[in-house]
């Protein structure tokens, strides 16, 4: 079995971070082949994914490709802003933190790394974390916590172990995923093309077609969200490993490195650290949905790979001073307008928009831009949403069921020929109803048999549309009726008998019933979740036997007494 080592481990970064580049574009493409299809059926109706998808690929694809290569650039190089924004910290450098950048320095300069920027955060966890690469992209902070907890030795350790991650790609690769969620994200909330509330039910009944597009466009919407979160489960849980291990090389000193695990470990949670989870020095370990390796499995590894470097009379540099306030320099504060839960989701629903919040905009841009952050964050898809595989949450499949039922039934052809109902619901009708609307007013009556109106002046285009639908309705008319064979009965049986199959699956299997349609029965999985988390009495404690006069399961519930 080959060795998995630093050079390994680059070099597959190297390639994750190119894959994700390339499912970046592929997932934009699709989402903006929705959202364009709006827009395209008022200015272009012949090029839209639903008239001609090849045309639409050969006009726009490029364009679309390119515009997403330059988002994923932009949001790639920004990810150090946009962590420096939301926890806000703050940039120092020799001058106000000498004893943390000048161990930084070293630790970069000793791994050849070129050296990013140093900050600080005013919180009382010790943990580090890492973002980016280079002077303008790259990021290495530490908190208060941890400048004051930690010697010069144990700090020198963690931070060869940050710059570490720089050198072999882990960096880059978690700012790529940072683009990818952050565009799924975007394009999740500005897609107006998906089934969110119940309101939008009317949008089908208005225009059939449109069931059909929005499905797809949720289940689109539901692909690339998922693609992003798969892409975070790409993060190897062994860079932590091999940070260490690069950490032990350079400074020779493991125990430094232990010593700075058990001051660190399992303290380090600080607001909002879990957006960065991926990043920091001390995250959650994989079995409680993070994306590091357990303390303990770090600590026997370093043992084991430092043996024969350990001296327990080494003496130890501690430089620390107590921490004092600077003339002239004030600690950083800022304005939370919105407060936020652990995941970086509002406790409460930000005001929607309007005219004041656009004014904000120009009169305090930290406002508008947190109140941008808190709408995108209120509406962002979560895994624990319980949504299925087209992006539906469970309040909305009975709704959207109910719609594509009705319409079923209300457009269900009189003479059983399926091919009108498809026509009926397929999204190309959307395009014929935009060529109708492009196409200027229509006089009707015997003097204008090919519906053009002598007195509006019509465009070339127009003009073409126009007599090309009049010459179609005339072959139509001239065509000699042709006797077709009658449809078979069981096509005029295929509508009662699946009611009847889904009625009959609803009464013999309610649970597959509800499987198939993605609803989850939370009161039911609470229940067992409080069955399975109920505590143990104690071995003392005397036992309580269930009443006999109490309903089946064992519950017990209070009697109401009546006068």
């Amino acid at each position: 079995m080959a060795a998995y080592g630093y050079v390994t481990h680059a070099a597959r970064n190297r390639r994750f971070t190119a894959l994700l580049l390339f499912a970046y574009v592929l997932a934009f493409e699709l989402i903006g082949a929705f959202v364009l299809t709006m827009l395209l059926l008022i200015v272009d109706q012949e090029h839209t994914i639903l008239s001609d998808p090849t045309g639409y690929a050969l006009r726009y694809g490029l364009p679309v490709a390119v515009f997403s290569a330059w988002i994923f650039r932009r949001l790639y190089r920004s990810h150090a802003e946009a962590v420096i924004y939301g926890l806000g910290v703050r940039i120092v450098s020799r001058t106000d933190e000498p004893r943390f950048v000048g161990i930084a320095e070293q630790a970069c300069t000793t791994l050849g790394v070129r050296l990013p920027r140093f900050g600080v955060l005013d919180a009382a966890e010790p943990n580090a974390l890492t973002i980016g690469e280079g002077p303008n992209c790259g990021l290495i902070v530490v908190t208060r916590g941890m400048l004051d907890r930690l010697d010069d030795d144990e700090l020198l350790a963690v931070l060869a172990h940050e710059a570490s991650h720089i050198r072999q790609g882990d960096t880059g690769l978690l700012a790529a995923n940072h683009a990818l969620m952050r565009t799924a994200v975007l394009l999740q909330v500005h897609n107006p093309l998906r089934f969110e509330d119940w309101r939008q039910m009317i949008l089908p009944l208005l225009l059939p077609p449109l069931l059909v597009v929005m499905l797809a466009g949720s289940a689109t919407t539901m692909a690339a969200m998922t693609l992003a979160r798969f892409a975070r489960r790409g993060l190897k849980l062994g860079r932590d490993h091999i940070a260490d291990g690069e950490a032990v090389r350079v400074t020779h000193f493991p125990e430094a490195l232990l010593s700075a695990l058990v001051k660190i470990g399992g303290h380090g949670a600080f607001a909002g650290s879990q957006r960065v989870e991926g990043a920091l020095f001390d995250g959650p370990a994989d079995h409680e949905g993070g994306t590091h390796p357990a303390i303990d499995a770090r600590r026997q590894a370093i043992t084991t790979l430092g043996r024969g470097l350990m001296d327990a009379t080494r003496q130890r540099r501690d430089t620390r001073e107590p921490s004092r306030a600077r003339f002239g320099q004030a600690r950083s504060t800022r304005r939370m307008l919105y407060p936020a839960d652990a995941t970086g989701r509002p406790l409460e629903q930000p005001p929607t928009a309007s005219l004041s919040m656009l004014v904000r905009r120009f009169t305090d841009p930290d406002a508008h831009r947190q109140w941008q952050e808190a709408c995108i964050a209120w509406c962002e898809w979560r895994a624990t949403d319980g949504r299925n595989a087209i992006g539906l949450a469970p309040a909305m499949i009975i709704p959207v069921a109910s719609i594509a039922m009705f319409l079923l039934v209300f457009w269900w052809p009189a003479d059983r020929d399926l091919s009108k109902l498809a026509a009926r619901l397929a999204p190309g009708a959307l395009v014929e109803i935009a060529r109708d609307v492009n196409s200027g007013p229509e006089c009707i009556g015997r003097s204008y048999r090919d519906g053009i109106c002598p007195e509006y002046r019509y465009s070339p285009a127009q003009l073409a549309a126009k007599r090309a639908k009049a010459n179609e309705a005339s072959a139509e008319a001239s065509a000699e009726p042709t006797t077709s064979a009658p449809a078979p009965a069981s096509s005029g049986l295929a509508m009662p008998l699946f009611l009847v199959l889904l009625i009959g699956l609803a009464a013999v299997s309610p649970k597959l019933m509800r499987r198939v349609v993605g609803v989850v029965d939370a009161r039911s999985s609470t229940t067992d979740g409080q069955r399975q988390t109920r505590p143990d009495p104690p071995s003392g404690a005397p036992s309580v036997a269930p009443r006999s006069d109490g309903p089946p399961g064992g519950h017990v519930y209070p009697r109401v007494r009546t006068r």
